[in-house]
């Protein structure tokens, strides 16, 4: 199973060097470089551990130190993921609060084990192993850092997604989708490792070493995980698609607000001839500040109407009509030579995969089974 860690360590740097290689790379990059080089250290440091164990230890001083850098894993993911999903999140001096774990632990731990001499390591690590009270705290806090961050990361996804649901009608090149995949395996990887390290600090029914062996096999493998799905989609050692401005310059003149039940009557009606005679759907790049500009009225109020009184975000309104579009469409014979995805890019759609979606969501079927129910 050592095999897993040397694997596991040496895709790590090999990420690395693809990152260091991006052209225009982004703040995001250098946090994920950063996240990288931790993974590297953290499964390294495992690997001396067991080599240590198996060798009679040769290496005392190299020894219990990799566990430390599991309290950059956790804050490092949610810095990462905020720099793509916020556009103008700058670091400042009081998101060092979120290394003040690392730090503090690796101060208690350096006056507990890593300023001593070799052979007071050696027996520590030999007779006491883990069992402290130190080491139970420690497992505590690296859980609740571990499993608090990766679901702030998470809900961080969430918010982002619903953000640009409020603000474009397609949103395949910045969904995130594949990053928050990667979210969740960190999520069910790390909070499996924190299980079974704070329940064999109680229960001691292996060997330390040996599950640490086991556990960050899984941490390797979460690495290869990464540079596959990274190499595979390209979306990870390429150039990150930036978030569009979701302002316009005509959306940002003083536009009237509505201020009662009646405005937003008027302005749904409004909306619903524009959609109908002038067809915006039918730009596979409309946005909400696009819309709202030819509607004559402020982005947020727009949103408004169609969240609070229509129940819908932009997103969902503006496919709903490229659905309906494409049925009508579908059924004029005068369109039998175009083949389904043909006439869903007419309609507006820049992909299959989000045609298929929406239809799905709308229809309750795919687009192909309902073709062949109408024929």
């Amino acid at each position: 199973m050592t095999v897993v860690l040397i694997i596991g360590f040496f895709m790590s740097l090999f990420l690395i060097v693809l990152l260091a290689g991006k052209k225009n790379k982004m703040p995001a990059d250098k946090v994920l470089v950063g996240m990288l080089t931790i993974y590297a250290l953290t499964i390294g440091g495992t690997y001396i551990e067991v080599y240590n164990q198996a060798n009679n230890y040769p290496y005392p001083h190299l020894m219990n130190f990799s566990w430390l850098f599991l309290l950059l894993h956790g804050p490092l993911l949610w810095f990462y993921i905020k720099y793509l999903t916020s556009g103008n999140f700058r670091i400042k001096s009081i998101h060092l609060l979120h290394f003040t774990p690392f730090i503090v632990y690796s101060i208690v731990h350096y006056f507990n084990f890593l300023h001593l001499s070799a052979n007071e390591k050696i027996y520590l690590a030999t007779q006491i192993n883990n069992t402290t009270l130190a080491a139970k705290i420690g497992g505590i806090i690296i859980g609740l850092s571990t499993i608090g961050y990766n679901l702030a990361a998470l809900f961080l996804l969430k918010k982002h997604r619903k953000n640009i649901q409020n603000r474009f009608s397609n949103i395949e090149n910045i969904d995130l989708n594949w990053l928050r995949t990667l979210a969740i395996a960190s999520l069910v990887i790390f909070s499996l490792n924190v299980f079974l390290f704070n329940l064999n600090n109680y229960l001691h029914f292996i060997e330390y070493y040996k599950l640490s062996l086991i556990a960050y096999s899984f941490s390797s493998a979460y690495v290869l995980y990464v540079g596959y799905f990274g190499i595979k989609q390209g979306r990870i050692f390429v150039d990150n698609p930036n978030i569009p401005d979701e302002q316009n310059n005509n959306a940002k003149k003083d536009l009237p607000k509505p201020t009662d039940r009646k405005d937003f009557t008027e302005m749904i009606s409004k909306l619903s001839g524009l959609m109908e005679q002038q067809q915006p759907h039918l730009d596979p790049e409309l946005t909400l500040s696009k819309l709202s500009a030819r509607l004559k009225v402020k982005p947020e109020a727009l949103s408004e109407v169609l969240n609070g009184y229509l129940d819908q975000n932009f997103f969902d309104y503006v496919n709903k009509y490229r659905i309906e579009d494409f049925k009508i469409r579908y059924m004029d014979k005068s369109n039998s030579h175009l083949s389904i995805i043909g006439l869903a890019y007419e309609c507006g759609f820049n992909s299959k995969a989000a045609f298929y979606r929406a239809f799905n969501k709308f229809e309750g079927m795919s687009p192909t089974a309902w073709s062949a129910k109408v024929s």
